[in-house]
């Protein structure tokens, strides 16, 4: 494994403040590779201290209005990929509407990150660990992109990741906001993670959507990219009990799915394990 330094100080580049989109489209399409967006910058500054990437120039995206704002219609709910986790925490519809969203987001490491890290910044940086990924999976979130020469794209979430910290953006392109379409009356969602510390990122992440007409569990930290997994069709409606054979149906759907990894915070076996019994407690909560 290579090792990797932290130094005291920071990499030399010049931070670039624009007011606008338009102006932060124009800033990325001049620099391009050379140029690294700041959100909240809890995942970039230590990618900073380590040397894991030199930039010369950082564009801050942090007075840009349009990028932190939140709008809610009778179709869906839009949030600004640059508004801090903590003021998306406040929205009464979040936890009304998108629990797992929400508990999702209130579990994202500690309430001082919270007030900067951002919704935006946790999905760019593609981890497949990434606390908001699983909730956003379930509820069929869509990722707007923008650039100069390309203009306005929408991708659904579970096409955006590619593999680890990677994602389909390319050099010139900024996450402008996630847009999550609003549940039909009596869906319930729940997501739970099971890490080491309360700081800690997932060793295992379940998110779960059910309706009438869905049923579905995203995992993180179980593969290279967040899984999406539908389980629409071993779902016995006529019986809201979830039994023991019946989880042992779906869980062995499920288990092929799975790709866990063994590293430094916990073990493929402990993972599956993890993610068996939190499977099991989650579609309980959510189908009983």
């Amino acid at each position: 494994m290579k090792n990797i330094i932290s130094y005291s100080s920071l990499p030399k580049f010049n931070l670039i403040t624009p007011s606008s989109l338009k102006e932060a489209l124009e800033l990325l399409d001049q620099y391009q590779n050379k140029a690294r967006l700041l959100a909240g910058g809890t995942d970039l500054l230590i990618e900073l201290r380590h040397r894991l990437i030199q930039p010369k120039v950082l564009i801050n995206l942090k007075m840009i209005p349009e990028l932190q704002t939140i709008r809610i219609t009778e179709q869906e709910l839009k949030i600004g990929a640059v508004t801090p986790i903590i003021e998306v925490l406040t929205i009464p519809i979040i936890k009304e509407e998108y629990l797992a969203l929400y508990q999702s987001l209130a579990d994202l490491a500690d309430e001082i990150l919270r007030y900067r890290a951002t919704i935006g910044g946790n999905i760019g940086t593609s981890s497949p660990a990434a606390d908001s990924a699983a909730s956003l999976y379930v509820l069929d979130a869509k990722i707007n992109i923008s650039s100069l020469a390309k203009g306005q794209r929408t991708v659904p979430i579970n096409e955006f990741f590619t593999g680890v910290k990677r994602n389909l953006l390319t050099s010139d392109e900024i996450i402008t906001s996630i847009s999550i379409p609003r549940p039909k009356k009596g869906s319930r969602s729940s997501f739970k993670k099971m890490k080491r510390s309360s700081e800690d990122l997932a060793l295992v992440g379940v998110a779960c959507f059910h309706n009438e007409k869905k049923t579905c569990l995203s995992y993180t930290a179980m593969a290279p990219t967040p899984l999406l997994i539908d389980i629409t069709d071993n779902i016995v409606r006529e019986r809201k009990e979830l039994d023991e054979a019946k989880f042992r149906d779906i869980w062995d759907v499920i288990t092929p799915i799975l790709r866990p990894i063994d590293d430094i915070r916990a073990s493929k076996k402990y993972r599956m394990h993890m993610a068996e019994m939190v499977t099991r407690t989650i579609l309980k909560e959510v189908l009983e």
